[in-house]
């Protein structure tokens, strides 16, 4: 009983630090990256390789990143950094100035503007108040007023009740708006095709949830995953060590046992769990048996991240290849179809191991 409360308590501890205070210091591992969650979080003036920062206020300025960046938080602020790949941004206030963005930018919040000499390759937008005035290669924007300017190399897309559109706007190729009131179009604006659409309340509100509110439902849910999924992983670290360990094992050693027993279990656990459920004497069994197996999958992909990326870098700390395992598991998870496919390999990944783990206690017994 004394041994419960304890590992409660350390639990919740751990949630606490996740929530309250870094859970890396602000120096970059091994492998360049960094990874932080508290109430303020600073990236300024660091070089580093891909980054994930979940708090209250964030400010990555004058940085340099050679991946992807991440952040998550009331505030969130980036002025003069430079992002080879892609950044992803949610919170209330996003506010992006003078970054350079070799890939895409997804960002979502409250208040969201894209400014200076900011660039990327595509942006996709959703807020109650969007402003953009930077240089992307294709837009797309979803809220309740959008402010257009800048320059779009390619096609631009907004749906919006209001919209205005700047007089330094340029658009090589199509603009189109779908609004409740057609936007006047400046002097000084060059736009290559346009196409207004007019909609009404209803069916503003309807664009409004299927477009913008869709874009920043899924980038915050993404990155509340990522988060949630990372410290679940961490706990898993500090509880179950020797599992994550012996089931990296087992795939190296009975790939094949492993594969079969995930298949197996992915398909005949349910099945063997709803034949129980049919009869009267064995029903609370198939309840129970059902009950793990959804919790089970639950684990998944906390499970095969931490335990998968222990493979992938085995001379990286632990609880630092968890959380990069996890959160790639989480991202690819947003992607459509590889998404499921990512996430029944990784819940296939837990059965496998969990029969296989019985499996040899078994024989071992029995010798």
């Amino acid at each position: 009983m004394r041994r419960k409360t304890i590992t409660a308590a350390f639990l919740a501890i751990i949630l606490s630090l996740c929530m309250c205070c870094s859970v890396f210091a602000a120096e970059p591992d091994s492998a360049g990256n960094l990874f932080e969650a508290g109430e303020t979080i600073s990236f300024s003036d660091i070089p580093f390789f891909g980054g994930m920062a979940f708090g209250k206020q964030i400010n990555v300025d004058h940085a340099q990143a050679k991946g992807s960046v991440m952040a998550a938080g009331e505030t969130v602020s980036l002025e003069g950094s430079s992002i080879e790949e892609s950044l992803y941004a949610g919170g209330e206030t996003v506010t992006i100035k003078d970054t350079t963005i070799k890939g895409n930018l997804f960002v979502a919040g409250k208040n969201v503007q894209v400014s200076g000499l900011s660039t990327c390759n595509g942006i996709y937008m959703a807020g109650e108040e969007v402003v953009f005035e930077g240089t992307a290669s294709g837009f797309l924007a979803g809220g309740t007023q959008v402010v257009l300017g800048g320059t779009i190399n390619g096609d631009a897309e907004i749906h919006a009740e209001k919209v205005e559109i700047s007089p330094n706007l340029i658009v090589t190729g199509k603009l189109k708006v779908l609004c409740t009131e057609e936007p006047a179009m400046p002097e000084g604006a060059q736009v290559g095709d346009y196409s207004y659409e007019k909609i009404t309340k209803t069916e503003e509100k309807a664009v409004t949830v299927s477009k913008g509110a869709l874009v920043r439902k899924k980038v915050t849910k993404g990155l509340y995953w990522v988060a949630a999924m990372v410290a679940f992983g961490l706990i898993l670290c500090w509880l179950f060590n020797d599992h994550l360990d012996r089931a990296g094992q087992y795939l190296t050693d009975r790939r094949g046992a492993m594969i079969g027993s995930g298949i197996g279990g992915w398909i005949g656990i349910p099945i063997a769990a709803i034949l129980l459920c049919c009869t009267a004497i064995l029903a609370p069994m198939g309840g129970m048996l059902l009950l793990a197996y959804v919790l089970f999958l639950c684990a998944g992909v906390a499970f095969a991240g931490a335990s998968l990326s222990r493979l992938v870098f085995p001379g990286m700390n632990v609880f630092l290849a968890a959380a990069i395992g996890i959160a790639v598991l989480e991202i690819l998870k947003l992607i459509p179809v590889l998404g499921v496919i990512v996430a029944i390999v990784a819940d296939m990944y837990l059965l496998a191991y969990a029969i296989q783990y019985v499996w040899c206690n078994r024989l071992r017994r029995n010798r």
